[in-house]
């Protein structure tokens, strides 16, 4: 399947949104769509409690099995991880093959890849959105570095996250690939490592964050503090990238040694997933956002200092296992992230991702006005029921019609990203 002639041609554009390519890494396609999802569940509350300043007491007492709802959130992480690997992986493989990488060209294909549906979504905002003075901040991708309360379209501190990764990240990747030195590599990863943990550390002392996080502005105190200090800036959130950076440089240079590392050891590696998927479900099970909960406050400091770090590291051996591991747990775990249905939900996150805001809450708005008698359970149901089906038709129109068709105007290759090595 090739990219047609015409940019815009909508039967080119729909076949690609629904049919991977050949080569297609189709786990992450399959983590990007959990992604989207986990984001999609934790909206969909707590959007409600924009409208409801007692919602918060409701979700407080919801029963153990439903956390992961209510730590949807960790959804952004999970694209964090992926970004990470993608984006390395694209300019590793660049220096790779011709010893440089070409800014400029880089520049433009993520310019065309986000902004359009980008400014579509900004548009919406203006007309139904306060701060609409500070959409210059979004325009430059600094909105996640002004106060919380000035934020316009607030969702979106995490495109200018990325964007600041994509900004800064290839001047220094260029820096530590001309070292050529895999030792001088490690130690990079290392104190990065260190010092995203250190800074997480230091925040939260500094700032008196405790546990559990203050998640719903008109629930508890210090809901702006944490946005302001430790949930939206680059400096307390890059350690999510790094597991997926990590991932990306053995996924370059190392494919076949790391297949056959993985097929020497495929119990341990299975184990290894097996104790990731545990870990990712665990850290989705710990009620961190639940004041009613009450945690040690050494212990409490030291998690929230962490589990973003367990979180992402798990991610990120799930995806590179899922990738590089054809057997037992592994395999099932491929197939699972492989399966069809979540290939274009993948394809979809970006623009679900910008639109879905606007969508439950123009829903929660409207149940208010008409229904107001409805239970919080009757609310959350419908929002949930009518509100992400609606934000993927949304979604839909604007990847064919917007999305898709700037992708294809950048030129070049489709699949920019290293395609899985030939099994032996």
């Amino acid at each position: 399947m090739s990219n047609s002639a015409d940019p815009f041609a909508l039967r080119n554009n729909f076949n690609l949104l629904m049919s991977p390519l050949p080569g297609q890494m189709r786990p992450v396609d399959g983590l990007r769509a959990i992604s989207i999802l986990l984001v999609l569940a934790i909206h969909c509350v707590w959007i409600l409690a924009v409208f409801d300043e007692g919602a918060a007491r409701y979700f407080y007492q919801v029963p153990f099995w439903l956390n992961w709802v209510f730590n949807g959130e960790l959804g952004v992480d999970v694209f964090f991880v992926i970004s990470g690997f993608l984006i390395s992986s694209i300019l590793m493989s660049e220096y790779q093959s011709s010893g440089s990488i070409r800014f400029g060209h880089f520049y433009k294909r993520r310019f065309m890849r986000l902004m359009p549906a980008y400014l579509l979504a900004m548009g919406f905002g203006l007309l139904l959105l306060p701060n609409k003075e500070y959409i210059w901040s979004n325009l430059l991708y600094i909105n996640n570095l002004l106060p919380a309360s000035t934020h316009f379209m607030p969702w979106t501190w995490s495109l200018a996250i990325e964007e600041q990764f994509y900004f800064l990240f290839p001047l220094l990747l260029l820096w530590i690939l001309r070292r050529r030195s895999v030792r001088f590599l490690a130690v990079v990863m290392t104190v990065a490592v260190v010092a995203s943990l250190l800074i997480r550390y230091l925040v939260i002392k500094h700032h008196q964050l405790p546990l559990p996080i203050c998640w719903y502005e008109n629930a508890c105190e210090g809901f702006f503090d944490v946005i302001d200090h430790i949930y939206v800036k680059p400096w307390t959130r890059f350690g999510s990238f790094l597991p997926g950076i990590f991932a990306a440089y053995f996924h370059v240079y190392h494919p076949e040694a790391l297949r056959n590392c993985f097929r020497r050891n495929g119990q341990l590696v299975a184990w290894l997933s097996f104790f990731s998927l545990l870990v990712v479900v665990l850290v989705l099970s710990i009620p961190v956002n639940n004041q009613l909960v009450s945690f040690p406050s050494s212990l409490g400091t030291f998690y929230y200092m962490s589990f973003r770090h367990l979180f992402t590291i798990a991610i990120g051996f799930l995806l590179i296992s899922s990738l590089y591991c054809e057997y037992g747990f592994c395999g099932w775990l491929a197939r699972g992230l492989s399966a069809r249905w979540l290939y274009p939900i993948g394809q979809l996150a970006y623009s679900t991702y910008l639109f879905h805001p606007f969508v439950i809450g123009a829903l929660y708005g409207a149940l208010f006005q008409l229904a107001a008698e409805l239970s919080t359970l009757q609310k959350i149901a419908i929002a949930t029921v009518a509100g992400v089906p609606l934000s993927l038709l949304i979604a839909s129109a604007v990847y064919l019609f917007v999305e898709r068709p700037f992708m294809n105007m950048r030129g070049g290759r489709r699949r920019e990203v290293p395609a899985m090595p030939v099994s032996s």
